[in-house]
């Protein structure tokens, strides 16, 4: 993307359909360059629907999704390839190659020794660089959860769309990943990802979005989201948003279950 420029990813009145039943419903939201935006809700809410249908892996029932004004239904796969870059919650990979060679599939943009070298100083970046040699099964489920997500930070995609990446990373490298995120919608991407741990979408989220029952309540900053109208209707909680010295944090606890 070129300095200065904005993209935006626009979504007007989406509604997705699974089976016989609409699990995403009338949502609609601009989601512009250099924010981390983090999708929250309980199970079932329609998160990583609705992160499928961004990435153009599932069908529309109503409503447009855009990309700098360009409908992304309409794109070739390559070109869509160009906006766009998606990291399932499945991890499965089918062939044991070199961590870098996996990462180094999201960088086919680029001769091979350059997708090597973007690969493996993406992996650096994830501290793989010790197994960036390593066969992907020989590594720990981490391990893998960050060779994938380094294969997403290395296409030429402007939007990274990531389900639950923090699945399978102890506490530590739950942080560094979000900050490795952080670092990466600063420098011009949007990063969109969904959570299920509140206290970390409060703590790093720049915009919040607030699903529930396949609609979206509400977008807005972390401090309007997590208010106790929000978390007691959608999460049976209490809590309350702390901020100060720059810092933001999350006070929860449940209410008796219904």
């Amino acid at each position: 993307m070129d300095a200065g420029l904005m993209s935006q990813l626009t979504l007007t009145n989406v509604s997705v359909k699974l089976g016989q039943e609409t699990v995403v419903q009338d949502v609609s939201a601009d989601l512009t360059s250099s924010k981390l935006y983090v999708l929250v809700g309980p199970n079932g809410a329609g998160k990583t629907t609705l992160l499928k249908a961004m990435a153009s892996l599932l069908p529309l029932k109503d409503g447009l999704i855009r990309f700098n004004g360009e409908e992304l239904a309409g794109q070739t796969p390559a070109r869509r390839a160009e906006s766009i870059a998606y990291l399932p919650q499945d991890r499965s990979i089918a062939w044991d190659l070199a961590c870098v060679d996996v990462a180094a599939l999201g960088a086919q943009h680029l001769t091979p020794d350059l997708a090597r070298q973007k690969s493996f100083a993406e992996l650096q970046a994830l501290g793989l660089q010790e197994v960036s040699d390593r066969g992907v099964f020989g590594l720990s489920g981490g391990q893998r959860a960050r060779v994938l997500l380094a294969r997403v930070l290395v296409s030429p995609a402007e939007v990274f769309l990531l389900d639950e990446p923090l699945i399978a990373l102890d506490p530590a490298w739950q942080r560094q990943v979000l900050i490795r995120l952080k670092q990466r919608a600063e420098a011009g991407q949007t990063v969109i990802l969904s959570l299920h741990d509140l206290h970390l979408a409060a703590q790093f989220a720049d915009q919040v979005l607030l699903m529930h029952k396949g609609k979206l309540v509400k977008m807005d900053t972390p401090e309007n989201i997590f208010v106790p109208e929000l978390l007691s209707e959608v999460f049976n909680l209490k809590g309350e948003l702390v901020s100060g010295d720059g810092q933001r944090t999350l006070r929860l606890e449940s209410l008796p279950l219904l």
